[in-house]
């Protein structure tokens, strides 16, 4: 009889909470309707305007700048002077091919350019090392439409160039305005660290699997036959989830 009471005590308790809420939310609507008739008032007083709006439009109750659509506006006016040539995935996002061989310096370096830029301006980007993956080269090469050499950026389906252009369209400010709206990031993948790549869980990294069906490619091992794992490229990566 004792926990039976207390239930009881305990679900008027939790009425009387409910309904204190309710009068709440609904003092606080009323509050929001008068400030909003309130602010109308204001804006037909020194517009002039008959009061034929019932609630003021965003831009009069945020007082937005007109500035930030003006400079929207110049971001597109920028983005059209460019090339429309879309990779994969590349339609709102930013595409940066590149490579982490070091074996020619001055590809290697203009690389590090590009790559030093973008993240100064702190933009999300998407990179595509050509070096650890074939597919990105062939890739960069279908798009580009001959044998090219990283890097290439590519910003909302538009081709920008190689580093030489990039660089000049940053030092005349005009990189920062193709930019605007990319998402911004404040730390490095949580998958791969920005590395890009992840080594291949099904074969560890070896690029080969052992099978038990024969194919006219592989050798035998102890009754076993090597193949190709698919799971990942030639190096024995694949390519990270988040970022990539």
């Amino acid at each position: 009889m004792k926990g039976m009471k207390e239930r009881l005590a305990k679900k008027i308790k939790l009425i009387s909470i409910v309904t204190t809420l309710k009068q709440g939310l609904t003092l606080h609507k009323s509050n929001i309707d008068r400030t909003i008739h309130h602010l109308r008032d204001e804006i037909v007083a020194e517009s002039g305007q008959s009061r034929g709006c019932v609630t003021p439009t965003l831009l009069e109750l945020e007082g937005v700048d007109t500035s930030q659509h003006n400079l929207e506006g110049e971001e597109r006016e920028i983005l059209l002077e460019f090339e429309e040539n879309c990779p994969p995935g590349g339609e709102d996002s930013v595409i940066f091919y590149t490579t982490g061989l070091r074996g020619v310096r001055k590809t290697f370096e203009a690389c590090r350019r590009v790559r030093f830029l973008l993240e100064n301006h702190r933009v999300m980007y998407r990179e595509r090392d050509v070096s650890m993956d074939s597919e990105y080269r062939e890739e960069m090469w279908r798009l580009l439409g001959g044998k090219v050499t990283s890097p290439r950026l590519f910003i909302r389906g538009r081709y920008i160039g190689g580093a030489d252009e990039v660089v000049a369209l940053n030092e005349h400010g005009k990189l920062k305005k193709l930019l605007e709206g990319i998402s911004r990031v404040d730390s490095p993948c949580e998958c791969c660290e920005n590395e890009r790549f992840l080594i291949c869980s099904s074969c560890n990294g070896s690029s080969r699997l052992l099978a038990e069906h024969h194919d006219e490619e592989t050798t035998s091992n102890n009754g076993k036959i090597w193949t190709r794992c698919r799971e990942c490229n030639e190096n024995g990566l694949v390519k990270c989830p988040l970022c990539s």
